[in-house]
């Protein structure tokens, strides 16, 4: 690290792994512009990774583990339980079934599931 901006941004991201684009730079004092370009030159190093969660860009040093985002988990539900309901994901991930219907209904709609009702209730399976 010969850059003093990209050791410090890099010695960040190991003590804060999954920090945002946006809490990185307050706390760092850093420009946008300035953070932008060394974050994807150290991406393009390998010494970082990066992943959309929600709205935000979170950032891990390459070695760590990167968590799954909620969609990645329903996934996982969904192939653990063919047929599981919306209501019976959201009690598995412990999140509102508000938020497991939009999701379901957006992988849905991008083929990713196939969701048949059954009575008052849905069956939902991976496509």
């Amino acid at each position: 690290m010969q850059n003093a901006n990209r050791a410090k941004i890099y010695s960040t991201i190991i003590n804060y792994p999954g920090m945002s684009f946006t809490d990185m730079r307050m706390l760092l004092g850093i420009k946008n512009g300035t953070l932008s370009h060394h974050l994807l030159k150290l991406e393009k190093e390998g010494v970082v990774r990066s992943k959309k969660i929600g709205i935000f860009r979170r950032f891990y040093p390459s070695g760590g583990d990167v968590p799954k985002d909620l969609e990645e988990m329903i996934l996982e539900v969904i192939l653990d339980n063919p047929g599981i309901s919306q209501t019976s994901v959201a009690k598995r991930l412990e999140i509102t079934r508000q938020v497991a219907n939009y999701h379901i209904n957006s992988m849905k709609r991008r083929g990713r599931l196939i969701v048949r009702k059954a009575g008052r209730s849905s069956e939902i399976f991976i496509r």
